[in-house]
């Protein structure tokens, strides 16, 4: 079962600068609570484990990410992801496709689309609501900590 999720949000500074930030994995990962980078496999691979409540069950996933595609002059990337839950729960597979646009009143406008499917017990919870309303949450998170980080 996979859940679609389009988000988009501006951010006032500039498109390059932004860009550097989404494209570098140890500073996603300090915008993401309950995330560590293990390690970096490839210049475009990269492990690491998050932690999640989904309603009664506190899990914990280790997986990988890849940027399968990087295009700087475009301003578009395309993230996979994977992970499996350490108790075994359940496995999560993400896409994630964000595109950076710059504003005509300056700064930059983000569209991110993410395709997320579960397998499992974890997989339940999709017909509830509840992953849907984690994502919001991490995703309202996750451009808080970016606005901040980007204005020091």
């Amino acid at each position: 079962m996979a859940i679609e999720i389009e988000n988009s949000f501006d951010v006032p500074q500039p498109v390059d600068k932004v860009w550097g930030f989404l494209t570098d994995p140890e500073r996603i990962v300090e915008c993401l609570p309950g995330a560590r980078l293990i390690e970096a496999v490839d210049e475009r691979t990269f492990r690491g484990e998050i932690g999640l409540t989904l309603g009664p069950i506190g899990t914990r996933f280790m997986g990988r990410i890849h940027f399968e595609e990087l295009d700087a002059e475009r301003h578009h990337m395309v993230m996979t992801g994977e992970g499996r839950d350490r108790r075994g729960s359940g496995n999560v597979r993400m896409k994630m496709e964000s595109d950076l646009r710059e504003r005509e009143q300056g700064g930059t406008r983000i569209r991110v689309s993410q395709s997320i499917a579960l397998t499992g017990r974890l997989a339940s919870f999709g017909r509830g609501g509840v992953i849907q309303s984690v994502a919001n949450v991490m995703f309202n998170r996750f451009t808080g900590c970016l606005q901040r980080k980007l204005a020091q």
